[in-house]
């Protein structure tokens, strides 16, 4: 039985600097556009990274685009899932093509909205002077999601534009977005975007090639529990903002 691991990279495999403990040894994981390192492994991390590597196929399933992801310095050697699950790169890196056709088609039919929805984000930060950069995420030309960030330390401005304007919005359209937050970052998006989709997808058709699999999905946030739940096994490291939802609460 082949084994796969769904693994979500960011704050689950490494994080930033300063999100790193002061005490033990950190390695570079991943890198800004311009080369210097920006994310870190603990030596938990590698150890959980090494053990993976050593007993079944990683699949990275992030948010990261395509770029983001060729700055990941770990050998992923099969498939990947990126962009929330809207591209799915093959072991040659190249997409899935009936999986791009039809992020492309959703996309489409909902590009009007999500660029509406930019401008009064534009509008807002302008109006009252946030420090917050908003834009939609594309990749391989297809337009996927919005995501807004803070600048300079103005955590509270990004509070402001999360619920003043893109609560209500996603509110008003009852289910058909979902909001996501973590850290500096606030993303809107498409109900037909996810994660868990490309694992579905994944995992349906690696079973017709490869026969029975065992599946394993690890994950930080709130958002990567819709994926885990497609695995057989989910894992979350402790303090993480999907642990503080669930497990703590059975703390004694």
């Amino acid at each position: 039985m082949r084994s796969l691991v769904f693994l979500d990279l960011d704050d689950t495999l490494f994080q930033s600097h300063r999100k790193c403990p002061t005490e033990g040894d950190l390695h570079p994981a991943a890198y800004l556009a311009d080369g210097s390192a920006h994310s870190f492994m603990t030596t938990r991390q590698r150890s959980l990274w090494r053990l993976l590597e050593d007993q079944a196929t990683l699949i990275p399933t992030t948010a990261r685009d395509h770029d983001a992801l060729r700055r990941v310095d770990l050998p992923f050697k099969s498939w990947r899932i990126i962009d929330y699950g809207g591209v799915i790169l093959n072991p040659e890196g190249e997409p899935e093509g009936d999986w791009m056709e039809r992020m492309a088609a959703h996309s489409r039919d909902s590009l009007d909205e999500l660029n509406a929805l930019l401008d009064r984000m534009l509008t807002f930060v302008a109006r009252e002077g946030l420090a917050i950069r908003a834009r939609l995420i594309e990749d391989f030309g297809v337009p996927f999601y919005l995501v807004a960030k803070y600048r300079d330390e103005c955590e509270s401005d990004l509070d402001r534009l999360q619920y003043e304007l893109a609560v209500p919005w996603v509110t008003e359209r009852a289910g058909t977005h979902r909001l996501h937050r973590n850290s500096n970052n606030l993303a809107i998006i498409p109900g037909w975007l996810g994660k868990e989709w490309a694992v579905r997808h994944l995992i349906e058709r690696l079973g017709r090639e490869w026969g029975e699999l065992l599946t394993i999905g690890i994950g930080d946030s709130l958002i990567d529990g819709a994926f885990m739940a497609e695995c057989d096994y989910a894992i979350t490291p402790r303090g993480s903002q999907l642990f503080e939802a669930t497990l703590s609460r059975v703390l004694i």
